[in-house]
Parts: C-alpha cells; sequence; structure tokens
C-alpha cells in the first residue's frame, strides 16, 4: 500500500543531491511519478533560487520552493514571500567576518553570491587540499566551485535584498567559535542562524524557517501539517520535521537528527537512497 501523504518535502544537499551535487535521473523520475500520481512535491533548503536551480534537470518541475531556509518561497516560479536581510547587520557581520578572516558568502534573494575580491585570497586557502575528514564531500566540492566559478567577486559588496549569509571554515573548532560570536551579536541584532553541517552556518531574518515558508505552502494548496512528509538530513530541518505529520531522516543525516524522526531511510544519498525510499512508499 502506498503511504498516504499529500505532499512530499524535499531537502535538497545530503538529501537529493548525490555527493557530486546532482540529482539521479532516478530521482527524477521517481519525483515525476510521484506528482502524476496526485501528490505534491515541494523543495524546502537553505539554497537560494539559482542554487537549487543548477543542480536540477531543466524538465523537472516541482509544487513550491522554499529558499534560504525560509526567507523566499515560490510556487509555479512565482515569488510569494520575501524577507531580505538589513543592511546594516550585513555590513557588520562580514566586517566582523573579514577581521576573523572567515569565508563568506552574501547571497541574494536571487542571483549569485557575492563576496569581497580581496578576500579571495584567505578563501583560497580554506579550500586547499586535502580536504578535512569531517568536510562533507558535497560541501567541499560546492566551495571549490563557488571560489572557481560560482562567487561575483566585487570591490563593492550589494548589501541589499540579502537573502542569507553564508559561512564557512574547514576547522571544526573555528567554526564552533565563529557559531559562539554570532549568538553574542544576536543579543545587539535579531537574526536566526542555522547550521547544516559542522563546518557551516547561515544567517537569516530573524523567527525565520523552512518550516515557516512550507506554511506559506500549505495554505495555499489547503494542506495540514499532518498531510505532509518531510524528508531531511541536517540541523536546519528540524524545524520543518517537528510540524510534519510524517519526518523521516537520511541514513547519512546527523545524530540529533536521526533521534528526532518517525523513519531513517535504509540507503544514504551517496546510494541513491531518496529514490529507494521514495520507490518503496510511493509506487505500488
Amino acid at each position: 500500500m502506498a503511504f498516504q501523504a499529500k505532499a512530499v518535502i524535499l531537502d535538497m544537499d545530503g538529501t537529493m543531491l548525490d555527493q557530486a551535487n546532482q540529482v539521479s535521473d532516478t530521482l527524477a523520475n521517481i519525483i515525476k511519478t510521484i506528482r502524476q500520481n496526485g501528490r505534491l512535491v515541494f523543495i524546502a533548503t537553505g539554497r537560494t533560487l539559482k542554487e537549487v536551480k543548477d543542480p536540477l534537470p531543466a524538465d523537472l518541475e516541482v509544487d513550491g520552493i522554499v529558499c534560504a531556509n525560509g526567507m523566499v518561497v515560490y510556487i509555479n516560479g512565482k515569488q510569494i514571500v520575501k524577507h531580505s536581510l538589513d543592511d546594516i547587520l550585513v555590513k557588520e557581520l562580514v566586517a566582523k567576518a573579514q577581521e576573523e578572516k572567515m569565508y563568506y558568502e552574501v547571497h541574494p534573494i536571487e542571483g549569485s553570491g557575492s563576496a569581497l575580491i580581496k578576500d579571495k585570497t584567505y578563501f583560497t586557502a580554506e579550500i586547499e587540499d586535502p580536504k578535512p575528514a569531517s568536510v562533507k564531500e558535497d560541501e567541499w566540492l560546492s566551495r571549490k566551485a563557488a571560489i572557481k566559478e560560482d562567487i561575483e567577486w566585487t570591490d563593492n559588496l550589494p548589501v541589499d535584498n540579502a537573502a542569507k549569509i553564508y559561512f564557512f571554515s574547514r576547522d571544526k573548532e573555528r567554526m564552533t567559535f565563529w557559531k559562539q560570536t554570532l549568538d553574542q551579536l544576536k543579543q545587539k541584532h535579531d537574526f536566526s542562524a542555522f547550521a547544516s553541517s559542522d563546518h557551516n552556518v547561515e544567517v537569516m531574518e530573524k523567527n525565520v524557517s523552512k518550516a515557516t515558508g512550507v506554511q506559506y505552502l500549505l495554505e495555499h494548496y489547503g494542506l495540514t501539517n499532518e498531510e505532509i512528509m518531510m524528508i531531511g538530513d541536517s540541523e536546519n530541518d528540524l524545524p520543518l520535521m517537528e510540524i510534519a505529520g510524517y519526518a523521516v531522516a537520511m541514513k547519512n543525516a546527523a545524530d540529533i537528527v536521526k533521534q528526532q524522526v518517525d523513519e531513517v531511510t535504509t540507503h544514504s544519498h551517496k546510494e541513491d537512497g531518496l529514490y529507494r525510499f521514495l520507490s518503496e512508499k510511493f509506487v505500488e
């Protein structure tokens, strides 16, 4: 018997995407099948719209996208919700990152992330091989691609319409210290911070999350929380997992995530685990 969720919500990194940050043909096909069978499929991710579209097959459609951990929401390509960070906060966080030699990317609501060209040297040092064992392969590849071709290097950083600021460090302890620094700055500025690994953290507007973004989709389609299944792997998925009728963690998920879900997949994202799980649940 196929699982009776009316909507399936998918995280991207570590869930939809394999270790090469691609969507497999088998996964794309099962998503198409699920939609053809009358269920809705949403994407809820820390990525911006450009970062969502880049790895998706051109012919793969979904019914809604929550970007930048809830900062922006799209239905059928139309933007229905938009939050942006205060420009003073963006300037202060970038200045603090420069002071600490912390890798950062300022992502606009639409388009590529930006960084100051004068910081490129220390950015590059962060992704010099060999890769630290604790850094996930997909995140390592993303940072290499960002420095090589994705980041817009500029002399004057655009700070208006910023959806998020992404921070990365190859050193887990440095990142832990940076997260503590952000916690201290929250006493001065209102913002939220979510991590999807031990080596990153993303800053968004306060009280915004994947869960708040998905609520707009549920309202639009007339769904309740109990009618959705959420599948993810990271701490930034937890607010959404908490409200979902059925929460699923990937085999490769963080332990703190696995402890708070209804089910864990048998296979990881490296083993086309999401395709295998969806096939089992949604195909007769």
